[in-house]
């Protein structure tokens, strides 16, 4: 089904006069996604309900999963049960990610929510696939039931219609049967529909009346993309750095982008005269002598985090652990996995980081993007190729800067990433600095876009926006890009147009009223070019100001692999301008450290207006020197 059919059914016909919410806890991209797919399994992600945790939620999905399995009928029948693919439930902190077909949705998750409660469970009766055939006919046709009907006591017979439609409507889609494109607006059921609807949910596993609602909403488990120097001239970097004693020593910001070569030379520590350190023979741990102090490879934490897969081992530090204690540390991941307990990021960590030694580090083998966004942020290369257009040594905004590599974008260009892996990410963070005395990490750089449909969320409360919350809350600066869907291009030009510009394109985690968004101005002269072309613009879906800063980002020159350069546009590489001078602002007024809200309003302060629209510009371009000098 198309997404327009789909629309339809939620929303009526385009030309009449139509509402633009819906009232089910599955949410429109969730339909929309089986409908073009509906034989294929979907990533989803589940929040749970408020008097609820994530453990719980996964425990109740395992449980009636498994119970479905062996109904005859059910969505795992015969046929589905000698597939290999199968339905696949984890969590971390705050949200549930789970590998459903269409039916599994219906039957199995769908049952778990307070609405189901709400608007299913007082129509009691039989659930086989005659009694639901007569009842979901006798609503949507002539033969009403009466209003003093018991099955109908406080629900809405308009809502059990409009569930009718859409799952009868998908499930035609996925048996092959036609759908009569011409009806989908109106209200009542077809006959093939409420067939259709009654075989989805032929002889299901009933759910206790006074059972409380543990989940709250599901959500596709949306794709996320890089948003892909002169540049530290524009922002005054270079002035900040001769006029202040502004080091960053000891700050250290997280990186998650698609990882850091830290055997680059741009990311080797260096003495006084700038001169190379070799690394410490004594150090086994730490054999690159790099300013990238760790790397975690989190584009395995679904299979760290999954009871029923094997722990994957090979390239993390748990490699190099002795077997036996190996073989423990595995189980007792395992066994806490399955009785929902916490996530012990302890227990995850040797799995998760890649060693820093020559013969076990893994530098990205493909994609430069998150080795390109660091050398702008942290690069020292006094060695750059003098025959480059680079003209001399490439230094990034804080060229003393420590560095976290969180790998959550794949480098493999194949391999497609998702929120819920830059989810758990951010939750590490916070782990890191919750159990240490001082701060860990102090900033976080998001070169990375989720594009963000208004039809599913509030706007900035998205799962990844919540979780770029909490980390703010927790005291850590949160930067991120603001997208590059500032620019709608055609395919055929209109009147000589190649194409519009779009208002209302910021993508998530950006739209975090909390977040510093980055919006991309041009490297070298910012105000005559003004802001971007393609870089994203506000205002958000809900009406606030946003971007809040803009930084260059047209043709920037960075850190690429194999230890060596390229230029790369993009508000990717506005980003971390401003992650500098946030780093370079906390390194000389370290009283700042751990109020990103008030580092955000200095740097908005301080900002140099470029006199355009605010909803392009946000306060206007970064000004390190001003930053400084403002306090």
């Amino acid at each position: 089904m198309r997404r327009d059919q789909i629309e339809e059914l939620f929303y009526g016909k385009p030309e009449l006069q139509r509402r633009f919410t819906q009232d089910f806890p599955i949410l429109p991209d969730v339909w929309i996604e089986y409908g073009k797919t509906p034989d294929k399994r979907v990533e989803l992600l589940l929040t749970p309900h408020n008097d609820s945790d994530v453990a719980r939620l996964a425990r109740a999905l395992r449980e009636r999963l498994e119970i479905d399995s062996g109904i005859a009928g059910g969505p795992r029948g015969p046929v589905e049960r000698a597939r290999a693919d199968r339905p696949r439930v984890l969590f971390n902190e705050s949200v549930v990610l789970a590998t459903l077909s269409f039916r599994e949705l219906a039957r199995d998750a769908m049952p778990l929510t307070d609405w189901w409660k709400r608007v299913v469970i007082p129509i009691g009766g039989v659930w086989d696939h005659e009694s639901l055939r007569a009842f979901a006919a006798a609503l949507g046709g002539s033969a009403r039931p009466a209003a003093g009907d018991r099955r109908l006591a406080g629900t809405d017979p308009r809502l059990l219609q409009k569930l009718i439609r859409i799952v009868g409507c998908i499930e035609l889609e996925r048996q092959g049967r036609q759908i009569a494109g011409q009806t989908l607006a109106e209200s009542t059921p077809s006959p093939d529909e409420i067939d259709a609807f009654a075989s989805v949910f032929d002889n299901l596993h009933p759910v206790a009346a006074d059972a409380p609602g543990v989940l709250w909403s599901i959500s596709v488990n949306r794709q996320a993309s890089t948003s892909v120097w002169r540049s530290r001239l524009t922002v005054k970097a270079d002035a900040a750095a001769r006029l202040f004693e502004a080091e960053t020593t000891g700050i250290r910001w997280a990186v998650l982008d698609t990882g850091i070569d830290a055997k680059h030379k741009a990311f080797r520590r260096r003495d006084a005269n700038q001169e190379i350190v070799e690394p410490d023979p004594g150090d086994h741990d730490d054999e690159l002598s790099s300013r990238v102090l760790r790397t975690y490879n989190f584009l395995k934490i679904k299979d760290l985090l999954d009871p029923d897969s094997d722990t994957p081992v090979a390239g993390s530090a748990a490699a190099r652990i002795d077997p036996d204690k190996l073989r423990e540390l595995s189980g007792d991941l395992r066994t806490s996995l399955l009785r929902g307990r916490s996530i012990d990021w302890d227990l995850l960590e040797p799995f998760l980081r890649i060693p820093h030694t020559v013969e076990d580090y893994q530098p990205p083998r493909f994609d430069s993007h998150g080795t390109h966004v660091a050398g702008i942020l942290a690069a020292n290369w006094q060695e750059a190729p003098q025959e480059s257009p680079l003209k001399g040594p490439l230094l990034g905004v804080c060229p003393e800067l420590e560095l976290f590599d969180l790998r959550v974008l794949p480098d493999d260009p194949t391999v497609k990433a998702d929120e819920f892996t830059i989810i758990a990410a951010l939750q590490f963070i916070r782990h890191l600095n919750a159990h240490k005395n001082l701060m860990v990490v102090h900033g976080v750089n998001l070169s990375l876009s989720v594009p963000h449909d208004v039809a599913n969320y509030a706007c900035g409360r998205t799962p990844v926006c919540d979780e770029c919350e909490r980390v703010v809350a927790a005291g850590v600066i949160v930067v991120s890009a603001a997208g590059n869907r500032g620019f709608d291009k055609l395919r055929d030009a209109v009147g000589g147009a190649a194409g519009d510009y779009r208002y209302i394109s910021i993508t998530d985690p950006g739209n975090a009223e909390s977040v510093i968004t980055v919006g991309s101005t041009h490297r070298m002269m910012p105000h005559n070019y003004g802001v971007s072309y393609f870089s994203s613009r506000g205002p958000t879906g809900d009406g606030r100001t946003k971007p809040d800063l803009v930084a260059p980002g047209e043709r920037i020159d960075s850190c690429s692999l194999n230890g060596y350069y390229e230029t790369m546009d993009g508000t990717s590489m506005a980003a971390p301008h401003v992650s500098g001078a946030a780093a370079l602002l906390i390194g000389r007024h370290r009283e700042l450290i751990g109020q990103p809200q008030r580092v955000k309003e200095i740097l908005g302060n301080s900002a140099t207006d470029l006199g355009r629209e605010p909803r392009f510009q946000g306060k206007g371009l970064v000004d390190v020197l001003r930053a400084l000098q403002s306090i």
